[in-house]
Protein backbone atom coordinates (compact mmCIF):
# COMPACT_ATOMS: atom_id res chain seq x y z
CA UNK A 1 0.00 0.00 0.00
CA UNK A 2 1.30 3.64 -0.61
CA UNK A 3 2.11 5.93 2.03
CA UNK A 4 1.03 8.81 0.23
CA UNK A 5 -2.73 7.14 -0.62
CA UNK A 6 -2.66 6.38 3.07
CA UNK A 7 -2.02 9.73 4.32
CA UNK A 8 -4.52 10.87 1.90
CA UNK A 9 -7.13 8.76 3.12
CA UNK A 10 -6.66 9.58 6.36
CA UNK A 11 -6.43 12.89 6.87
CA UNK A 12 -8.90 13.72 3.84
CA UNK A 13 -7.16 15.41 1.58
CA UNK A 14 -5.53 17.33 4.67
CA UNK A 15 -1.98 16.13 4.65
CA UNK A 16 0.42 17.80 6.80
CA UNK A 17 4.23 17.12 7.73
CA UNK A 18 5.00 14.26 5.90
CA UNK A 19 7.49 12.93 4.19
CA UNK A 20 7.14 10.63 0.47
CA UNK A 21 10.30 8.75 -1.29
CA UNK A 22 9.83 7.19 -4.45
CA UNK A 23 6.28 6.74 -4.31
CA UNK A 24 4.82 5.55 -7.64
CA UNK A 25 1.27 6.50 -8.42
CA UNK A 26 1.01 6.93 -11.78
CA UNK A 27 -2.64 7.44 -13.28
CA UNK A 28 -4.47 7.94 -9.88
CA UNK A 29 -7.41 9.70 -9.63
CA UNK A 30 -6.37 12.19 -6.28
CA UNK A 31 -9.03 14.09 -6.56
CA UNK A 32 -8.69 17.78 -4.34
CA UNK A 33 -5.80 17.68 -1.81
CA UNK A 34 -3.71 20.21 0.00
CA UNK A 35 -0.12 18.97 0.95
CA UNK A 36 1.56 21.73 3.88
CA UNK A 37 5.37 21.35 4.95
CA UNK A 38 5.61 18.33 2.47
CA UNK A 39 8.73 16.78 0.92
CA UNK A 40 8.43 14.47 -1.87
CA UNK A 41 11.43 12.44 -3.41
CA UNK A 42 11.76 10.40 -6.54
CA UNK A 43 8.32 10.43 -6.99
CA UNK A 44 6.24 9.53 -9.68
CA UNK A 45 2.60 11.13 -10.47
CA UNK A 46 2.59 10.75 -14.07
CA UNK A 47 -0.52 11.25 -15.93
CA UNK A 48 -2.08 11.44 -11.94
CA UNK A 49 -5.04 13.79 -11.96
CA UNK A 50 -5.55 16.46 -9.30
CA UNK A 51 -8.75 18.60 -8.34
CA UNK A 52 -7.26 22.08 -7.60
CA UNK A 53 -4.01 20.56 -5.59
CA UNK A 54 -2.58 23.12 -3.39
CA UNK A 55 0.92 23.03 -2.14
CA UNK A 56 2.31 24.90 0.50
CA UNK A 57 5.81 25.17 1.92
CA UNK A 58 6.36 22.17 0.13
CA UNK A 59 9.48 20.97 -1.65
CA UNK A 60 9.83 18.16 -4.84
CA UNK A 61 12.76 17.07 -5.67
CA UNK A 62 13.67 14.46 -8.54
CA UNK A 63 9.91 13.76 -9.16
CA UNK A 64 8.24 13.10 -12.41
CA UNK A 65 5.18 14.73 -12.60
CA UNK A 66 4.67 14.54 -16.52
CA UNK A 67 0.95 15.14 -18.44
CA UNK A 68 -0.07 15.08 -14.73
CA UNK A 69 -3.30 17.52 -14.22
CA UNK A 70 -3.18 19.67 -11.84
CA UNK A 71 -5.19 22.73 -13.15
CA UNK A 72 -6.91 25.90 -11.20
CA UNK A 73 -3.98 24.58 -8.20
CA UNK A 74 -2.46 26.78 -5.35
CA UNK A 75 1.35 26.79 -4.87
CA UNK A 76 3.03 29.16 -2.07
CA UNK A 77 6.42 29.11 -0.96
CA UNK A 78 7.02 25.63 -2.84
CA UNK A 79 10.43 24.81 -4.49
CA UNK A 80 10.17 21.94 -7.30
CA UNK A 81 13.71 21.11 -8.14
CA UNK A 82 15.44 19.00 -10.90
CA UNK A 83 11.68 17.46 -11.90
CA UNK A 84 9.67 16.29 -15.14
CA UNK A 85 6.61 17.99 -15.80
CA UNK A 86 6.99 17.46 -19.54
CA UNK A 87 3.18 18.62 -20.74
CA UNK A 88 1.74 18.96 -17.09
CA UNK A 89 -1.60 20.73 -17.18
CA UNK A 90 -1.17 23.37 -14.79
CA UNK A 91 -3.22 26.14 -16.23
CA UNK A 92 -4.96 28.91 -14.38
CA UNK A 93 -3.12 27.86 -11.18
CA UNK A 94 -1.81 30.32 -8.34
CA UNK A 95 2.04 30.20 -7.73
CA UNK A 96 3.11 32.33 -4.99
CA UNK A 97 6.72 32.40 -4.20
CA UNK A 98 7.63 29.28 -5.92
CA UNK A 99 11.05 28.44 -7.26
CA UNK A 100 11.53 25.83 -10.35
CA UNK A 101 14.89 24.57 -10.50
CA UNK A 102 16.50 22.38 -13.17
CA UNK A 103 12.83 21.32 -14.31
CA UNK A 104 11.68 19.87 -17.50
CA UNK A 105 8.45 22.21 -18.34
CA UNK A 106 8.30 21.73 -22.29
CA UNK A 107 5.05 21.47 -23.62
CA UNK A 108 3.61 21.85 -19.75
CA UNK A 109 0.47 24.56 -19.54
CA UNK A 110 0.61 27.51 -17.40
CA UNK A 111 -1.64 29.59 -19.29
CA UNK A 112 -3.75 32.26 -17.66
CA UNK A 113 -2.29 31.53 -14.53
CA UNK A 114 -1.37 34.50 -11.20
CA UNK A 115 2.68 34.20 -10.74
CA UNK A 116 4.21 36.01 -8.07
CA UNK A 117 7.62 36.38 -7.24
CA UNK A 118 8.16 33.01 -9.41
CA UNK A 119 11.84 32.22 -10.43
CA UNK A 120 12.60 29.54 -13.43
CA UNK A 121 16.28 28.79 -13.46
CA UNK A 122 17.69 26.22 -15.44
CA UNK A 123 14.43 24.98 -16.73
CA UNK A 124 13.26 23.83 -20.33
CA UNK A 125 10.08 25.30 -20.81
CA UNK A 126 9.90 24.87 -25.04
CA UNK A 127 6.64 25.10 -26.29
CA UNK A 128 5.33 25.44 -22.55
CA UNK A 129 1.92 27.65 -22.78
CA UNK A 130 2.82 30.78 -20.75
CA UNK A 131 -0.16 32.78 -22.52
CA UNK A 132 -1.99 35.44 -20.82
CA UNK A 133 0.12 34.92 -17.29
CA UNK A 134 -0.31 37.87 -15.01
CA UNK A 135 2.42 38.91 -13.30
CA UNK A 136 2.36 40.73 -9.66
CA UNK A 137 5.62 41.10 -9.41
CA UNK A 138 8.55 40.73 -11.79
CA UNK A 139 9.13 36.88 -13.15
CA UNK A 140 12.71 36.01 -13.08
CA UNK A 141 13.91 33.76 -15.58
CA UNK A 142 16.99 32.81 -15.52
CA UNK A 143 18.88 30.27 -17.71
CA UNK A 144 15.76 28.71 -19.52
CA UNK A 145 14.89 27.62 -22.81
CA UNK A 146 12.14 29.35 -24.18
CA UNK A 147 12.18 28.21 -27.62
CA UNK A 148 8.62 28.40 -29.60
CA UNK A 149 7.09 29.21 -26.14
CA UNK A 150 3.74 30.30 -26.67
CA UNK A 151 3.69 34.41 -25.10
CA UNK A 152 1.04 35.27 -26.16
CA UNK A 153 -0.72 38.36 -24.48
CA UNK A 154 1.52 38.15 -21.09
CA UNK A 155 3.57 41.32 -20.50
CA UNK A 156 7.40 40.84 -19.83
CA UNK A 157 7.94 44.57 -18.87
CA UNK A 158 11.30 44.21 -16.94
CA UNK A 159 11.94 40.78 -17.45
CA UNK A 160 15.37 39.55 -18.21
CA UNK A 161 15.90 37.42 -20.98
CA UNK A 162 19.41 37.79 -21.58
CA UNK A 163 20.57 34.07 -20.30
CA UNK A 164 17.74 32.57 -22.06
CA UNK A 165 17.05 31.08 -25.32
CA UNK A 166 14.32 33.04 -26.44
CA UNK A 167 14.22 31.47 -30.93
CA UNK A 168 10.95 31.37 -32.25
CA UNK A 169 8.93 32.26 -29.33
CA UNK A 170 5.30 33.18 -30.10
CA UNK A 171 3.68 36.05 -29.29
CA UNK A 172 1.14 38.41 -30.82
CA UNK A 173 1.72 40.40 -34.36
CA UNK A 174 2.56 43.96 -32.36
CA UNK A 175 5.13 41.97 -30.40
CA UNK A 176 3.60 43.82 -27.23
CA UNK A 177 4.58 40.56 -24.81
CA UNK A 178 8.31 41.47 -25.16
CA UNK A 179 8.13 44.99 -25.06
CA UNK A 180 10.57 46.75 -22.66
CA UNK A 181 12.34 43.53 -21.47
CA UNK A 182 15.48 42.76 -21.42
CA UNK A 183 17.38 40.85 -24.65
CA UNK A 184 21.17 40.78 -25.30
CA UNK A 185 23.01 41.47 -28.44
CA UNK A 186 23.71 37.93 -29.28
CA UNK A 187 19.80 37.72 -29.31
CA UNK A 188 19.43 40.59 -31.71
CA UNK A 189 18.91 37.69 -34.96
CA UNK A 190 16.10 35.75 -32.47
CA UNK A 191 14.20 38.83 -32.21
CA UNK A 192 14.88 40.22 -35.97
CA UNK A 193 13.37 36.69 -37.37
CA UNK A 194 10.28 37.41 -35.61
CA UNK A 195 10.12 40.67 -36.73
CA UNK A 196 10.85 38.96 -40.36
CA UNK A 197 14.24 41.16 -41.28
CA UNK A 198 17.63 40.16 -41.91
CA UNK A 199 20.40 41.34 -39.95
CA UNK A 200 23.56 42.43 -42.39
Amino acid sequence: MSDLLDAIAETEGDVRGHEFVGEDLSGEELGHVEFEDCTFSGCVLASARFDRPSFERCTLRGCDLANVAGNAGFWRDTRIVDCRLVGADLHKSVFVRTQFKGCNLSYGGLAESKLERVSFSNCDLREASLSQLRLRSRLVLEDCDLMRAELFQTRLAGVDLTSCDIAGVRVSDTFRELRDASVGIDQLPDLASLLGVKLR
